[in-house]
């Protein structure tokens, strides 16, 4: 393996953390182009990460490893288990309610920390986390400015573009 790749764990959360963020960048994407079809498959396809991010924390954990191996990929487990309920099983309007915040604090904070974990394997594997992070940053704008304007205050109902 490259240098920085102490084990197969450490390759799992590197290949996870990268495609979560081009999964997220696709669903951007097709929601911007309000194709909700794809929009909902990539979605899914992204939550079922969830379990190799799993199997990451509890091998880290058997393993011996850092506990902060584990504990930096809590938040997009426990993210990705909200999400999961939120908007695939209740399928609640949360999102122009006040949950928002906590809800996208733990998104953000989920991403940074799988990208902390990837930095930790050395700048190379950091970087490009960092991109692909960035990718999916520059879809979100992409995704939420082209459906319709997003609301100034919580609560609001969007304009329409």
């Amino acid at each position: 393996m490259a240098p920085g790749l102490a084990s197969g764990v450490d390759l799992v959360v590197l290949l996870t953390a990268n495609l979560y963020n081009l999964l997220l960048a696709a669903v951007f994407l097709a929601r911007g182009r309000g194709l909700k079809g794809i929009e909902r498959v990539t979605g899914l396809a992204a939550i079922g990460l969830t379990l190799p991010l799993v199997a990451a924390a509890v091998l880290d954990v058997l393993g011996g490893r850092e506990w902060w191996r584990a504990a930096l990929l809590l938040p997009l487990i426990s993210f990705n288990l909200l999400e999961l309920l939120l908007d695939y099983g209740l399928r609640l309007e949360f999102r122009r309610s006040k949950l928002v915040w906590p809800y996208i604090s733990l998104y953000y904070l989920g991403l940074l920390a799988a990208m902390g974990y990837c930095f930790a394997l050395g700048p190379l594997f950091g970087f490009v986390t960092l991109g692909t992070y960035f990718l999916n940053l520059a879809t979100t704008r992409y995704g939420h400015t082209q459906r319709c304007t997003p609301a100034i205050a919580v609560g609001q109902p969007p304009r329409p573009r």
